[in-house]
């Protein structure tokens, strides 16, 4: 199913049903990634926590990525090159 049919659906949901969703989703996403995360029923939210805390997370941002801009700058120039050849 598209996300494009989902989302007037979770709009319309409850504060407290969205919650549910973004912790099914968490589960979800961590189980693909390797992380057997126990649901909220199991354990209490400080043990899901403390079990969150200690898995790595890798998150990239594009500030100080100079040499991806280095990079991109080159390919434009090049192609720039090339279209006034």
């Amino acid at each position: 199913m598209p996300l494009s049919e989902i989302l007037p659906a979770v709009n319309q949901l409850s504060h407290q049903d969205k919650l549910r969703l973004i912790h099914f989703l968490l589960l979800a996403v961590a189980k693909e990634e390797g992380f057997e995360l126990e649901p909220a029923n199991h354990q209490t939210q400080e043990g899901l926590l403390n079990q969150l805390a200690s898995t790595e997370a890798v998150v990239w941002s594009p500030y100080d990525a100079h040499e991806a801009a280095q990079t991109l700058s080159d390919l434009l120039a090049e192609a720039k090159q090339k279209s006034d050849a």
